[in-house]
Order: C-alpha cells, then structure tokens, then sequence
C-alpha cells in the first residue's frame, strides 16, 4: 500500500431507504479507491438494481474514454443499495487512471460519475515511433523518441513486413532521465519496393512501453539522364534532361563548369514523386563566347543522389585566325596561307589583299564546316603588279561574328635581268662568257643579247639564249673589237657590260736567228708599230721596234739581245693598237743568242 493521501472525485445520486419505486434503470454511484500500488488498485461502487436483475462493472483508462472494463458481476435484483468492488491490475506505475462505476438491467444502464486516481511509483518508459528517415534502395534508419521516467532503459527497434515484425535492432540504452531523448538506429538488408512496418520498444524495471507502428516503403534513387543542349548561342544554352522519381519527391538541377569539377549549379526544381521519366531543361546566360562548358544532370530524393553522365558543349565563337606568311611570290601571283579555327561552327572566310591596309580587294568566300581545330588555308592572288608591296589579311566570319588576322606585307618581284662576266677584255678571235638571271626564277625563258660594236650607232640582237634552273642565262661572246651587251627580258635590260677588245699578237722564231710577229684584229694594222720586248729585273723593257708590213709582219734579229738566254715579248701600246682595241701582247719566249 503506499502511504500518501489519494483523492477520488465522486458523482452521483442514491435513492432514500423505504422509498416505493417503480421498475426503473439501477442507480449506480462510483466509490472511492480503497487501496492501490504501483500496477494495481481497488475501486469501489454502491449499486441499486431497483428491482431487476442486474450487472455491474467499472470501466478505467488513462482518460474519460476509458478503454478497459472489469468483468460485469451479478448485483442481484433487489431494491437497495449494495456496496461492491473490485481490483485493477496491469497498470502502470506513476500513472494517473480516470474511473467509473456502471450498471445495466432490462431498464437501462446507468454510469457513475468519474473518478481519478495515480499510481504509486515511477512509470514505465514513454516512447515515440517517428517516420523512418534516410530511405535508401536497401536500407533504412528508424526514428523515435524515449522518455526514460527516471528508470535505467533500454530500448530497440521492431521491424519487418507486418505488424508481427518479425526482426529488430540491437538493444541500446537510453539512460535514466526524466527528458525525451531522441534516438534512431539503422536497418539493412531490405528490398526495394516493399512495405516495411516498424516500432519503437522501451523497457525499465517500471515495464515496457511500446510505441505505435509506423511503415515505409523502400524506392530506389531517381534515375537521372544528362541530354544534349539546344538553342546554343554564344552566351546561353539550353541543357536538357530526363527524370524519373522513382516514386518518391526528386528534386533536380544541373551542374555547369568549364572543367568536370563544374562549379556552379542552376535553381533546384521539383521533378514530383512520379515513376515515368519527365523531360527537364535549365537556360543558362552569360556564357563565354567560344568555351567549352561541362554538364550534367543531377536528381535528389530520399533514396539518394544520382548524378547523371557528363557531357560538353562549345559556346559560339567567334573564328580564331592567324594570317601566315605570302608564298610562291612571282612577278604577278602569290599564294596567300593563314588558318583558321571554326570554334565548331560553320564559317567563312577569304583574304583581304592591295597596296595599302586598306586592301580594297578579296578573294572569292570559302567555307569551312562545323568542326573545332585549327584549319590551314590558302588562296592564289594573281593579275599582281611586279615589283610592288602589297598587304594582306585573314578574314573569317560565323554566326557569333567576324575575325580578322594581322596584316602581313610581301613584295612581287621586280621585272630584271643581270649580267655579268668573268673577264672585262679579250683577246681578238678569242670567247668571253657572259651570264646572268631573269627576276622570275623561271627556266626555259628566252633572254635575248644586244651587242652594240666600237664606232655603231646602236645596238644589235647577237643571240637570243633560254634560262636555266633559276632563270639564269649564259652566253660566249666573241668580241671583235670593244663591244657593250646588255641582255633584255620582258621588255627591261640588263646593266650593259663593255667587253674590251686586245689585237691577237704572235711570236716565233725563225731561221737566222730571227724574231717573227703578226698582229691581227678585226682591222688591218699595217704601218703601225711593235715593240720586242725582254724581261729583266722583273720588268719588261723595249728593245727594239719595228714597223708592220701591208700584211701586219714584223722581223726582229736576235742581235738586237744580248747574248745568252732571254725571255721576250712582243707588245703593241694601245697607242698603235688605236681606237676600239686595248695594248695587246704576245706570250713570252726563250730565246737564246749564241
């Protein structure tokens, strides 16, 4: 029995003894509690069955709904007032229980009014089953709450596929206080698409308490495909997607970045709790012209996160282009290069090209397809002025706009032809060479050699030759007297080259110990004078002269030397040698006088 005051509430009304009453409903009063315990205790009642035969009971719970009854007794039929009672069991320590007394008979029933009283001791755990939270494709974590009621406790999960459970989580312990503590333990191994029930279960040396069932069902994370993009320009874009919920509320957004670390997300969406796939788009701005962006679909529920596969895309660019370098440049044509890089877009392009940056000419438009990389080019100018500067540049255009390369100069070739030779003189009936180039560089080209002799009054064709590798030309000269070539190509000349003439001089010896010369040119030199000359000393020195006969002979004897060896010459000054012609020489000879 505890020993502290319990208070009792009673309603009712009891009929005076003696009183002639008509067959009527029992009278029914609820009595106090005459002794109680922890889990127990004993209620009592006054009962009149006013005549008939009559039951009674008392009905208990935790509030006026009451819930539970004792067993209905027989109360008999008389008409006075019994006292009766009965013992409550099975309650629960520290708990305040509501009460009634209740009678029945043929004429009715009649309840008493409530009564409250509070068991000793300290109750069992209070406990909470809250929803499961966490839903994965086989797992699950099982949420609650407990309320220890100052007792030690422990407490574990029931879980399964129906209210027999059937499986539950280790036993945890959830201390001895007095405040609601929150508590969750995982369950695994499940299936997907299955109903699982499941309830929290607390117990201390007050009882156990178990909480009421909740139940989930398992879905499996959103499926989340990554589609192409659409309405590409070159700031925005539209990403497209598919989603399928799997039955649960997804959530979906996509992750935009230049590298697959992505870095920025679009507004989260709701893709609903459907199990189709749902089409989805996101519209992106302020992209960077040319770029390539990576992207993916991303979709959320309580079953997970599903990240779909990554794709890219290269916003509009505009062209990348580079102007090269002229090449093939001739007197009239060159080919212009550059290169050209479309950004993936379809592009056109064409070289600009004149004597000034403003150019003021172009090449016919050309086309590059939709393909990324640079790309080289070419175009052939043509109708050039030779020996002329021009300019030239790249330009490349697509749907996000225009590039233009940087101005590169060349210079055609000049219209030229050389000349040159080896020797400015000759010898009478003897070849000169002369040789040069064509500007061109062109082989197989006819350059046609002028000769303008000593005393003409012009020039002459002497031989028309054709150029070699590299457009160079040669051609042997036999000069008669002091000549000037120039050589003509393409309406230019040469430099002129004057080729100075010297009169062929002969020396031999003849019988009697004599000297013999003959001096020949392309006129006759009769009357004129030579010279024999030896050497000594290094230098050559006149010995004697002689005048040239109507045949252009001269004799010298040998005593006009000293005796023993000498070497001599025969020499005509350009004095005697006159107009058109250089001095002229003989080779040197030994000649011995005895």
């Amino acid at each position: 029995m505890c020993a502290r005051t319990l208070l009792a509430v009673l309603v009712g009304c009891l009929s005076l003894p003696g009183a002639a009453l008509a067959a009527s409903a029992p009278a029914a009063v609820t009595g106090a509690v005459t002794t109680f315990s922890d889990t127990s205790a004993t209620v009592t009642g006054t009962v009149n069955p006013n005549g008939q035969t009559t039951t009674w009971h008392f009905d208990y719970g935790t509030s006026t709904s009451y819930g539970s009854s004792t067993p209905a007794t027989a109360a008999g039929s008389g008409t006075a007032n019994a006292n009766v009672s009965a013992t409550i069991t099975g309650l629960v320590p520290g708990t305040t229980y509501h009460y009634r007394f209740v009678a029945a008979n043929a004429s009715g029933t009649t309840a008493g009014g409530d009564g409250v009283f509070t068991t000793s001791g300290t109750p069992a755990p209070a406990v909470v089953t809250a929803p499961a939270s966490g839903l994965a494709s086989t797992s699950a974590t099982l949420n609650g709450s407990v309320n220890p009621n100052g007792r030690a406790t422990t407490w574990y999960f029931e879980y399964g596929t129906s209210t027999a459970y059937g499986s539950r989580t280790p036993s945890q312990n959830a201390g001895a206080g007095t405040a609601a503590v929150n508590v969750s333990a995982p369950a695994g191994g499940l299936r997907t698409g299955v109903a699982y029930h499941f309830r929290l279960v607390a117990t201390s040396n007050a009882g156990t308490t178990r909480g009421l069932d909740q139940s989930f069902v398992l879905r499996t994370a959103p499926a989340a495909t990554t589609g192409s993009v659409s309405s590409l320009s070159a700031t925005s874009a539209i990403l497209n997607g598919a989603v399928n919920p799997n039955g649960q509320e997804t959530s979906w957004h996509f992750e935009v970045g230049t590298t697959t670390s992505y870095g920025t997300a679009t507004a989260t969406k709701s893709a609903g709790s459907g199990t189709a796939s749902a089409n989805v788009s996101a519209a992106l701005a302020g992209l960077v012209p040319g770029t390539t962006y990576h992207y993916r679909l991303v979709a959320t529920s309580a079953s997970g996160t599903t990240a779909g596969a990554d794709r890219t895309f290269m916003t509009v660019g505009t062209p990348v282009v580079a102007t090269g370098a002229a090449q093939g440049v001739g007197l009239a044509d060159a080919t212009l290069t550059g290169s050209v890089d479309p950004k993936t877009h379809a592009t056109d392009w064409y070289f600009e090209y004149g004597t000034t940056t403003g150019y003021g000419s172009r090449t016919p438009t050309q086309h590059l397809d939709a393909n990324a990389g640079s790309r080289p080019v070419t175009a052939v100018v043509s109708s050039l002025k030779a020996g002329t500067t021009y300019h030239f540049r790249l330009v490349a255009a697509n749907s996000a706009g225009t590039s233009r390369g940087a101005d590169v100069s060349f210079t055609t070739i000049a219209i030229s032809v050389t000349a040159s030779t080896g020797s400015y003189a000759a010898t009478y009936a003897h070849f000169v060479k002369l040789s040069g180039t064509i500007s061109s560089g062109q082989p197989g080209v006819s350059v046609t050699v002028m000769a303008q002799r000593f005393g003409d009054a012009g020039s002459s064709a002497v031989a028309s030759v054709l150029t070699g590798s590299g457009g160079s030309w040669s051609y042997l000269a036999k000069p008669t007297i002091q000549t000037t070539y120039v050589a003509t190509w393409s309406g230019t000349s040469s430099p002129p080259i004057t080729i100075g003439v010297r009169p062929a001089v002969s020396l031999r010896v003849t019988t009697g110990a004599r000297l013999a010369t003959r001096v020949r040119a392309a006129t006759s030199f009769a009357g004129r004078f030579v010279q024999l000359q030896r050497l000594a000393g290094g230098r050559w020195h006149t010995v004697k002269r002689a005048r040239l006969t109507a045949e252009s002979v001269a004799i010298f004897r040998g005593v006009a030397l000293p005796r023993g060896r000498s070497t001599v010459r025969i020499a005509m000054s350009v004095n005697q040698a006159g107009p058109g012609y250089l001095a002229g020489f003989s080779r040197h000879i030994a000649f011995r006088r005895g």
